[in-house]
């Protein structure tokens, strides 16, 4: 990505994220049902990523998974963190997870 298409990515994107997580637990509604489907299936044991948790809405679907959450946006991590979640900040178009490492991945919303 250049350079300006970065800072038009931070300033309209990336800054709005920073400016409304802490609203963000309020807004957040349940799980769509075909997504809680989908991590329910999973079967017992299976390691799965969310790529882009947010708030880690997805992350505790099912407790016979192992989950990891990652997000670019910092305060959202952190409230996904305070809810118990295993999260990190990280870019998502530049993943630092090897190929192939998930049973499942899923990026919602």
């Amino acid at each position: 990505m250049d350079h300006e298409a970065a800072l038009l990515e931070k300033q309209h994107v990336h800054d709005v994220y920073e400016n409304t997580a802490p609203f963000f637990s309020d807004l957040q509604s349940k799980a769509w049902p075909r997504v809680r489907q989908f991590l329910q299936e999973q079967k017992p044991g299976s390691l799965v990523a969310d790529i882009g948790c947010g708030t880690g809405k997805y992350l505790k679907v099912n407790s016979q998974v192992h989950t990891l959450g990652c997000d670019y946006c910092g305060p959202l991590v952190e409230i996904a963190r305070s809810r118990g979640c295993e999260v990190m900040v990280c870019d998502n178009l530049n993943l630092p997870f090897r190929d192939q490492g998930f049973d499942a991945i899923i990026s919602i919303g």
